[in-house]
């Protein structure tokens, strides 16, 4: 997984207008007609950067593997027998020290 952030050369506190204007600076450098790879890969940064929620996730993803894979064994494995899915305080805890260590 490559980082959107440095993909598009933007820092991970950017907002939206910066990461926007850097996206469409890029397209207008390496048009997809001319650098078709490149502009992919500019293309899947921005969709996963374009809105705050986005970025959010993005960094989780990025900084907390350990934290996502407990998570998604917790979802595989179910908290109660046969339910098939995880407490809400595991998935809260899980998700309460993603964000912690992505704001660290």
């Amino acid at each position: 997984m490559t980082d959107p952030f440095t993909t598009l050369g933007v820092r991970e506190d950017a907002g939206d207008d910066e990461i926007r204007q850097r996206y469409l600076a890029l397209v207008r450098a390496f048009p997809p007609d001319l650098e078709p790879e490149r502009f992919q890969a500019h293309r899947a940064a921005y969709e996963q950067l374009q809105d705050a929620r986005k970025r959010l996730e993005a960094t989780l993803l990025m900084t907390n593997d350990a934290a996502l894979s407990r998570l998604n064994a917790s979802l595989l494995q179910g908290s109660r027998p046969g339910s098939g899915r995880p407490s809400s305080a595991s998935v809260k805890a899980l998700l309460v020290e993603g964000v912690e260590k992505a704001l660290a």
